[in-house]
């Protein structure tokens, strides 16, 4: 019976060692066995991902907000990114630390687009010369539609949608920023408009708020919004 009763504990204690050393993880939702020295990565894909891909799908909406030129980890260039790939695969792919709230973190076919460029070399260009086709980035034009999906979406709605710190203040539709009490737009009257003069360089309590680490709105970014608002703010 004795050692009947150690055999099991050498094969629990063995079982116990062989899950630790397979890495198991269940981060931010991502169920999968990652192992200590190999990343999951499509083979099919490998030869196709290049930096444009990378950038459209996963720094611009998800990372450069926060690491543009106000921060120390700057992303807004292929050179800039390649000297911090490193650390970039450390904290987006071994530990998932990032992205940060208020952003979500990467969801499967992200992080595996990622590891997948990341295993090809992080080619600025893909390897075969034939990309795969990043979403078609829409321009910037002086419509709700336009500015919502360009820079609320990005700089904005992390703060200001519900559930969220700044949830008091809606930026979801035209009508909620014509109609809010801070008079946030007044149609046809940008200079007066609340909206504008939070996010002029020169505001007192700018936006997005320097604590939030978001890149603050670049000049053609501000006049679009006051060409927006000048023209009538329609929706």
């Amino acid at each position: 019976m004795l050692k009947l009763e150690m055999y099991k504990l050498i094969f629990l204690f063995g079982i116990s060692l062989l899950i630790s050393s397979c890495g198991f993880r269940n981060d931010r939702g991502l169920l999968r066995f990652v192992s200590d020295n190999q990343i999951t990565y499509n083979q099919t894909i490998l030869n196709k991902v290049s930096y444009q891909l990378i950038n459209q799908r996963i720094l611009i909406p998800k990372c450069i907000s926060c690491h543009g030129d106000s921060g120390h980890v700057n992303l807004e260039t292929y050179a800039s990114v390649y000297s911090f790939i490193d650390k970039i695969k450390e904290v987006t792919i071994s530990t998932r630390k990032m992205p940060k709230s208020p952003y979500s973190a990467l969801n499967n076919e992200e992080f595996e687009l990622l590891a997948t460029w990341i295993h090809a070399g992080t080619p600025e260009k893909p390897l075969n010369g034939t990309d795969i086709p990043p979403p078609k980035i829409e321009p910037l034009e002086p419509t709700f539609l336009s500015i919502k999906k360009n820079i609320f979406q990005n700089k904005c709605l992390v703060c200001h949608s519900i559930g969220k710190e700044a949830e008091r203040v809606r930026l979801d539709t035209a009508d909620d920023l014509i109609n809010s009490p801070l008079d946030l737009v007044l149609p046809g009257n940008p200079d007066e408009s609340g909206l504008v003069l939070a996010i002029l360089p020169t505001a007192r309590k700018i936006m997005p708020p320097k604590k939030t680490g978001i890149v603050f709105l670049n000049p053609s970014e501000i006049e679009m919004i006051k060409e927006w608002i000048a023209n009538g703010a329609k929706d």
